[in-house]
Formats: C-alpha cells, sequence, structure tokens
C-alpha cells in the first residue's frame, strides 16, 4: 500500500536541478559515464525486460505512473513501440518482500539492469511510525542493497520514498535512513525524495483511498520525476 543534490547527481534538467536544490540524493553523477561524446545516452545497453518495477501500491495505484514513464520512454526511443518494463510489485508489501519480488525475477534465466521502485512505507504504516518499525524497514533496505550488489547484474536504482502523509507515519523518520543506504550503496542509486514533488499539492492525494495514495495529477508528477532522472542520468536508456 503506502508507503538534498549534494551527495546525489549533477541535474541535466530544470527538474531535477529543482530537486536537487531542495536535495535529491544518490551516487556522485561521473559526466562522462555511459554516454557519448555528444552527452547523448548510449543506446540499446538495456533491454525491455531487464527493467523491472518492485514495490507496493504506490508502484500500482492508479497505475498511470507505470505507463507514463513507459510512454515516455517509447518516445524518447529508449523503448520499442510494443515493448514494456516488467513489474513484480505487489500491493502492502513489506520491504523484505520487495527484495522476494526482485530475486524472484533475478532467478529466472532474463537477468535484472535496472530497478524502480518504491518501498518502507508499508512497513512503518503497520508499525505505526515506530522507532522499531523505521528500523526494521531501513535494515531491510539497506539488506536489499547488499543483495542487489551481491548479484552483479544491476546498473541502476531508482528509488523513490514516498510523501510525507497523515496516513502513513514514520516517513520523516526513515527518510535520512533510506537516503544514506541510497547514497553508499556500490550500485548506482538515485534516490527520489516525493516530498519534494507533493509539497503544497494536496490534490495529489486520492481521498478515496483514505488520503495515502496518488491520484492521476499525482502519478504524472511523479512519473514525470522518474523519467527526468532515467533519462538525465542515462538509465535504460
Amino acid at each position: 500500500m503506502a508507503r538534498s543534490v549534494i551527495v546525489g547527481h549533477v541535474a541535466r534538467s530544470a527538474v531535477i536541478a529543482a530537486l536537487a536544490m531542495a536535495g535529491c540524493d544518490g551516487k556522485v553523477n561521473h559526466l562522462g559515464d555511459g554516454r557519448t561524446d555528444g552527452g547523448d545516452c548510449v543506446r540499446g545497453q538495456v533491454n525491455a525486460d531487464e527493467v523491472l518495477w518492485i514495490g507496493d501500491s504506490w508502484i500500482l495505484f492508479p497505475g498511470s505512473q507505470r505507463t507514463r514513464v513507459r510512454d515516455l520512454a517509447r518516445a524518447a526511443g529508449a523503448l520499442p513501440p510494443a515493448e514494456d518494463y516488467v513489474n513484480e510489485a505487489v500491493a502492502a508489501s513489506f520491504m523484505v518482500d520487495i527484495e522476494n519480488q526482485y530475486a524472484t525475477r533475478e532467478a529466472g534465466p532474463t537477468k535484472v539492469k535496472v530497478v524502480l521502485m518504491d518501498g518502507g512505507t508499508w512497513d512503518t504504516l503497520v508499525g505505526n511510525g515506530s522507532s522499531a518499525s523505521v528500523s526494521s524497514a531501513a535494515d531491510a533496505f539497506r539488506q536489499f542493497l547488499a543483495r542487489v550488489a551481491a548479484d552483479g547484474t544491476v546498473e541502476h536504482i531508482v528509488y523513490f520514498l514516498p510523501p510525507e502523509i497523515p496516513g502513513i507515519p514514520g516517513v520523516a523518520a526513515l527518510r535520512p535512513f533510506v537516503q544514506q543506504a541510497c547514497a553508499q550503496s556500490i550500485v548506482a542509486c538515485h534516490f527520489l525524495d516525493v516530498q519534494l514533488l507533493w509539497a503544497g499539492h494536496p490534490e495529489y492525494t486520492d481521498p478515496a483511498t483514505g488520503g495515502i495514495l496518488p491520484t492521476e495529477a499525482g502519478a504524472t508528477v511523479l512519473a514525470d520525476a522518474l523519467w527526468a532522472i532515467m533519462r538525465d542520468e542515462c538509465v535504460a536508456q
């Protein structure tokens, strides 16, 4: 269900620049990595079935966050018109379950190169934002990152943390832990703090879901921010 850029990536678009000013975090970006001399990403390095969505309802509801990323990728020529990324997200998933979503796909013949994900806020929601639930979620995220690094096939992780919404306790406490874990990840981890997008926009949250999931407008903003990271950091391009 539910769930700054100082250490992070050098932005190349207005969207990411705005996030960076407020603190989107991740691995240090080296401008020449994975790019042609003209600054464009090298095409054809990642197949559609090597890109995996994992997480909880923030991946699934309303669903247009995934379809919009797909459509933006197709329009950019990063994804063939008839292809889509793999989705293994399941509603109401704890972080350990999200690791298993990845592990199930990685165990198959097609290995994962890119992970698009959220996770951890179902843990804090069920735990009512307790310090124990926050610690458990953070530990599970670090365990996930370690597993991905050990497997050795994933090149990029794009992780977003849902915003601070009354119905999802513990987000503010969880943020520094997952942000730091992402920044320290062996595998390039791109952290998107959705709080920066949601601030001042109550219309991005759907009251019909108890005020804990995005509306179509929220999903569009989320998808655009995810795609901006993917485009600017040469993720699955």
